[in-house]
């Protein structure tokens, strides 16, 4: 008996809980997709009015003895405009949707873009690409069935009073029926929810398998067994997600049979039921017939929308989560929006500076520092360690990619804080280890894109690529070609810190020599700080300052003298 009482309890707090999450899209639709602003609405609740104009209209004819030119003008004049208006308003329910995808993609990029950068590695790209494509489509498309359902409503209202006028117990049955199909709906909506919500996690992780596909053909191709694995966890995800699907799609007909099913016995009741019960005359129950048909359809379509509604809340809840997230570990809050980059600095101090890494659901834990580490232009700084011993941390720490847990970093004197964090950022240049070469030179002005063509031809790049307008004609290159592609962008910035982290590892040893005996001192005679993550040993007597790093500390900081030092420099411009 109690586990009874605990699983009915148990479907009503689904069922409750659905429902709140219906009215919360249905809010959503109405605020974020400006529907109050859209002619669709107007037309929605004139397409219902003149269809029930042509109901009103057909009932006449019917009942009348002889055929009334008012009522023929009357009908057509309805069919005519509902159809017109039925029109206008999908062609406005369409504009609503992409509008609606718009701002969303919008939304959603532009705090994608003002994250910290601890979020992407907290996160899988699976989880993102398919909340920003997926979910924001089929949250969109539910403005077409939200129209659609409150047309076919306002009818249905319209309607049901009028079934009452001809015949009361006509229109209780009718609204009996309405009432037991969306409870019918309501109930099975909470399971066909949790399997849908289910179902897009899986595909986050299926979207994941898909990328390891992309970027790691290579490998793959190299052993039959990891392709034979990875194809076996594809086909494992591919199958869950199919399962889940099918589970929720269940639920979703059951609510949609069920209304099916008051709908026939409704036909049932006016058929058998009136003329037998309730001595309803023959051309009543045509009359009545005549306006339920009409209704059906509409009455199908909100009950058939509620499936839809159901995917699009969950979809809702998903993106609703991510923008938490997201808002979460947001920077723009307090950055100084607008400020340039300084042209020059001074002097760039770290005090005590620590950051613990963690990993494993946060049971593996690695602390960088305490490190103090003073900086200055035209200075050529070489770190080396090996892996794993912090190099890299130190490096995203520096350019202000990562905050420290405890410490400060000073530029000229004064902390880098939120509010000067992109500010201070914009003294960097860098080319990472792991970088990404973008098909586009975003945000680079008219000097900094006259630069590059000189920058490729210098590293030997111009016979491969060349620059269109803002746009490189190919990035089918090498890998060691790509990051010197990279490296010209750096270059024609002309930003007072450039960062090199392993640049020199995947180049040939022409572009290697040309890399540390050309290019670094060049870069540093100009009074640029290079800042070079490097293991090429034979070259640290190339360098100003050889800093060495061992388990996230700065073991030794030498200074080996054997860089370009310039003493007044001149100007970075």
């Amino acid at each position: 008996m109690s586990e009874t009482a605990a699983n009915t309890g148990n479907t009503a707090t689904g069922s409750r809980e659905s429902a709140g999450r219906l009215l919360a899209l249905f809010s959503f639709l109405i605020r974020d997709g400006n529907l109050m602003r859209s002619p669709v609405l107007v037309y929605a609740v004139l397409a219902s009015l003149t269809r029930s104009g042509m109901i009103f209209a057909i009932n006449a004819l019917a009942a009348s003895a002889a055929i009334a030119t008012g009522d023929v003008v009357l009908l057509l004049a309805s069919i005519a405009t509902t159809l017109t208006f039925s029109h206008l308003a999908r062609v406005a329910s369409f504009r609503l949707v992409l509008s609606t995808k718009l701002r969303l993609r919008t939304r959603l990029s532009r705090q994608l873009l003002d994250t910290d950068v601890g979020f992407f590695a907290r996160n899988d790209q699976g989880k993102i690409y398919s909340i920003v494509t997926h979910e924001v489509n089929q949250i969109s498309s539910a403005s077409v069935n939200f129209i659609e359902s409150l047309e076919a409503m306002l009818l249905i209202t319209f309607c049901i009073p009028y079934l009452f006028y001809l015949s009361w117990p006509s229109g209780l049955a009718t609204l009996v029926a309405v009432l037991i199909g969306c409870m019918g709906y309501v109930l099975a909506q909470a399971p066909a929810q949790e399997s849908a919500e289910a179902a897009s996690r899986i595909e986050w992780l299926f979207f994941d398998r898909v990328n390891d596909v992309l970027r790691g053909y290579r490998e793959l191709r190299l052993r039959a067994s990891r392709k034979a694995g990875l194809q076996e966890d594809i086909v494992d995800l591919a199958t869950r997600e199919r399962d889940l699907k099918l589970r929720a799609e269940r639920f979703f007909s059951l609510g949609q049979v069920t209304a099916q099913g008051v709908m026939m016995g409704l036909l049932c009741m006016i058929v058998v039921g009136l003329p037998l019960l309730a001595g309803t005359d023959t051309s009543t129950v045509l009359q009545i017939l005549t306006v339920v048909l009409l209704t059906y359809g509409p009455i199908e379509t909100v009950m058939g929308n509620l499936a839809s509604f159901s995917r699009a809340a969950v979809s809702r809840r998903l993106i609703l989560g991510l923008e938490e997230d997201l808002e979460r570990h947001a920077e723009h809050r307090a950055r100084e929006t607008g400020a340039p980059p300084p042209a020059s600095f001074g002097e760039i101090r770290l005090e005590g500076v620590t950051t613990t890494l963690t990993s494993g659901g946060g049971d593996d834990r690695f602390t960088v520092g305490p490190m103090d580490l003073v900086l200055r232009p035209g200075e050529v700084v070489f770190i080396c360690g090996g892996n794993g011993a912090g190099k890299s941390t130190l490096i995203s720490l520096l350019t202000g990619l990562r905050q420290p847990d405890g410490g400060r970093i000073l530029l000229d004197g004064e902390p880098v804080t939120p509010r000067t964090l992109e500010a201070y950022r914009g003294l960097f240049s860098a080319v990472f280890s792991e970088f990404h070469l973008f098909p586009r030179l975003y945000g680079l002005d008219a000097n900094e894109r006259s630069r590059v063509p000189a920058h490729l031809e210098r590293l030997d790049l111009d016979h491969r690529v060349s620059l269109r307008e803002d746009a490189f004609s190919t990035l089918a290159l090498s890998s060691g070609q790509k990051r010197r592609l990279a490296f010209s962008v750096a270059l024609a910035e002309r930003r007072p810190i450039v960062v090199l982290d392993e640049f020199a590892a995947d180049q040939d040893p022409a572009h290697r020599a040309l890399y540390y005996d050309v290019l670094v001192p060049e870069m540093a005679r100009r009074g640029h700080l290079v800042i070079a993550v490097t293991h090429d040993e034979h070259c640290f007597d190339k360098c100003d300052r050889l800093i060495r790093m061992e388990q996230g500390m700065i073991v030794s900081d030498t200074n080996v003298g054997g860089g370009a030092r310039r003493v007044n420099a001149p100007s970075l411009t």
